[in-house]
């Protein structure tokens, strides 16, 4: 007989495996279950109940990677959502969804299936069976699943999306990057920003490749995994003006946005790298995080997303404080006496939830660097 173990989550009683609670690395044997995974799925939750609250309807929510089906358990029991359908090769892992969902008092509104998860994408990729909502969590890259979850998500609907491959998105490996994903990874200060664009851009790849679009709706990254919520669009060419590169200089620290591949730096005329293509555009659609707050399930989600508001429409890229002071040879100042004095001198300047030490704005490296040394 399979152990269980109850473990509670926000508002939801979760079935696990007793293992996946006391591993240091949670087995992946008899089924995959990862409490760290809690403010992935808080934020997660939060968005859901914000995009019905924004459509004024419930939805649908397909997850064809349930594992032992946390995350469309707690959609369902919190969000809510009108149906769950949760899918997994393992039949352990349903089994223990099963049981989480009784215990919830929400079966009657979950579907269970064990299907590959391509194959239980296209059995809801016609007309009137797509969903609202499509949950991509895998081990490692999320790309071979993407054209199957846009096939099968509404227009208007969201996917949701996860990557593991840190090393792959950050620039360790651009060439593997461009394989998965249709764009070169660079190994910066903001190479985490890097990582979400290349995901962005993963998916409006897909999107476009059947005549779609997407446009931004979440971001956020830890050291395990990047994060990435795009609703799909009618239109490829609004979606196709969004793509684009990041130059970099590694001799000045300096970089920019273009449409095209630039291999030169515009400050110093060294040598410049790039990385994409990716997405360029925005990262967050405010109205959704705004209409999120009120359900965030955690204190850490609502400061997410709160932060994402604020940092809303501000330039690509961010300045890491402590490299910057690096370069200069001076000891860091504050961020906030760093974001005052670039708004005093007229600049965007707004923290980042892609890292607690950066600052977003649209100053150039010769006015950064000049901050900072003013302020020393």
């Amino acid at each position: 007989m399979l152990q269980q173990s109850s473990y509670r989550e926000g508002k939801t009683e979760l079935v696990v495996p007793p293992s996946s609670l006391t591993s240091k690395v949670p087995p992946r044997d008899p089924a995959f279950f990862n409490p760290l995974g809690v403010l992935k799925r808080d934020v997660m939750v939060a968005l859901v109940a914000g995009y019905s609250r924004g459509i004024a309807s419930e939805i649908s929510f397909g997850d064809p990677l349930a594992g032992v089906g946390a995350g469309a358990i707690r959609v369902c029991k919190e969000a809510p959502a009108k149906r769950v359908y949760i899918n997994d090769l393992n039949p352990d892992a349903i089994e223990l969804a099963r049981a989480s969902a009784r215990l919830n008092g929400i079966y009657r509104k979950c579907s269970f299936s064990k299907f590959e998860a391509t194959d239980f994408l296209s059995r809801r990729s016609g007309p009137r069976k797509r969903f609202d909502w499509v949950e991509l969590d895998p081990f490692g890259t999320p790309a071979p699943f993407l054209e199957s979850a846009i096939r099968a998500c509404k227009i208007g609907g969201v996917i949701s999306a996860t990557a593991t491959d840190g090393a792959v998105l950050c620039g360790v490996y651009p060439k593997v990057c461009f394989r998965k994903y249709g764009g070169y990874s660079l190994n910066t200060e903001y190479c985490h920003e890097i990582a979400v664009r290349i995901l962005y851009g993963g998916l409006a790849f897909a999107a476009m490749r059947l005549d779609l679009g997407i446009g931004p709706a979440f971001v956020h990254t830890t050291k395990h995994y990047s994060r990435a919520y795009v609703i799909v669009t009618s239109r490829a060419v609004p979606t196709f003006s969004k793509i684009g590169y990041i130059s970099h200089c590694f001799s000045c620290n300096s970089r920019h946005t273009s449409d095209e591949i630039e291999t030169r730096c515009k400050e110093c005329e060294k040598k410049a790298r790039f990385a994409g293509p990716l997405w360029i555009g925005e990262l967050f659609d405010k109205k959704i995080a705004h209409d999120s707050i009120d359900n965030a399930p955690s204190q850490a989600s609502k400061e997410l997303l709160e932060a994402a508001i604020a940092e809303a429409g501000a330039p690509p890229t961010y300045y890491v404080i402590d490299k910057l002071c690096d370069l200069v040879g001076m000891a860091p100042p504050s961020l906030s006496r760093i974001t005052g004095e670039l708004r005093r001198r007229g600049h965007v300047a707004v923290r980042t939830i892609l890292n607690p030490k950066a600052v977003r704005t649209d100053a150039d490296m010769k006015t950064m660097k000049e901050v900072v040394r003013n302020l020393g």
